[in-house]
């Protein structure tokens, strides 16, 4: 039996999407997946889906592809190479996916319901429950799916990802801070010179590793702060998982970090709290400022991509000052022993 599945998006999207393709793999070895997914996303999923069952897109081109009909043609004619018993939707992707998973055939389409703009095609539409994160959502529109295919055998909650087959191994680093001061919409990025202050005070008793991206480049570096670009992916996840602590935004990263169970000190301004870490929950400190009133500016899944407090932009991010945030590292730095931590870290 085939079945489709979308997942087209950034990082932290298809991280907390990545154990419904692992157990759909494990529980149900029967079950064909083509997964159709970004090209820069497609190594999480290399150890369950072969290269022929994974389509590789580029995001925005896939986004827009109903404005420029030769590329949905090119789409079409991928998704008609072979029938499809069902397709399950993830609830961020776009009007061309649920279009191709009605054109694949099949009886059953599982996606989310209560989401505005989508092909008016899905047989099964789960709406999101007020508790659920959306790695619980994507698991409950799974568990529709399989529920369609008489298969009831899923389990309550998504289990973490198992990333092995990224990580280089070896125990993590005790004196090892990672810092990754991106995430894909300036609104949700904690200030670029807060974040060099911040790793000059911990580079002076830690080892401080600088996660270089173009957003995040600063002109110089603080002394003892060493640079790493981790241009792969498989890079970035084997250095997360050799670090005693990671900061960053409320990113993918993070969904990596959480995986991994790397305790970690997350800067979450406008992010939605169904975001928030998935997994490994006790080993991450959220910083979010409380009692503003556009929060969360983010909606699930669409996010609002601007500020939506012009009075005082980005005060939810702004206002934790430098020396708040290293003191609220350092006390979980003691709290968290770097040994015996999450299995996939060794």
């Amino acid at each position: 039996m085939d079945l489709a599945v979308f997942k087209v998006n950034y990082l932290g999207d298809s991280v907390i999407f990545l154990p419904v393709v692992q157990t759909l793999r494990r529980r149900h070895p029967d079950l064909r997946l083509a997964v159709w997914t970004d090209v820069a996303t497609a190594p999480l999923y290399a150890a369950d889906v072969s290269a022929d069952d994974l389509v590789l897109v580029l995001r925005e081109e896939f986004f827009n592809a109903w404005r420029q009909p030769w590329r949905m043609v090119r789409h079409l004619t991928r998704m008609r190479r072979q029938p499809f018993a069902a397709s399950l939707l993830s609830p961020d992707q776009g009007s061309v996916a649920h279009l191709l998973a009605r054109l694949a055939g099949g009886s059953v389409r599982a996606g989310a319901g209560g989401v505005a703009r989508r092909v008016n095609g899905l047989t099964h539409a789960v709406e999101r429950l007020g508790a659920w994160s959306m790695a619980q959502w994507d698991w409950e529109i799974a568990r529709a799916l399989l529920g369609a295919l008489g298969r009831d055998d899923w389990p309550d909650i998504p289990p973490a990802p198992e990333l092995g087959h990224l990580c280089a191994g070896g125990n993590p680093k005790e004196n090892r801070i990672t810092i990754h001061a991106g995430s894909k919409w300036d609104y949700t990025r904690w200030p670029l010179e807060r974040y060099v202050g911040l790793a000059g005070r911990l580079a002076r008793d830690h080892e401080v590793i600088w996660v270089d991206r173009p957003e995040t480049h600063p002109r110089t570096l603080p002394p003892g702060v060493t640079t790493r670009e981790a241009g792969s992916l498989a890079e970035l996840v084997s250095l997360l998982n050799s670090s005693h602590l990671f900061v960053g935004n409320n990113s993918g990263p993070m969904h990596l970090a959480s995986a991994l169970g790397t305790p970690s000190v997350i800067l979450s301004g406008p992010t939605h709290p169904g975001w928030d870490p998935q997994w490994n929950r006790e080993r991450f400190l959220v910083l979010r400022q409380t009692g503003l009133p556009c929060q969360p500016c983010d909606g699930l899944p669409v996010p609002a991509y601007v500020c939506r407090l012009p009075a005082e932009p980005q005060a939810c991010l702004r206002r934790w000052e430098v020396d708040v945030v290293e003191e609220r590292c350092r006390d979980w730095l003691r709290s968290h022993d770097c040994r015996g931590l999450h299995p996939a870290r060794s």
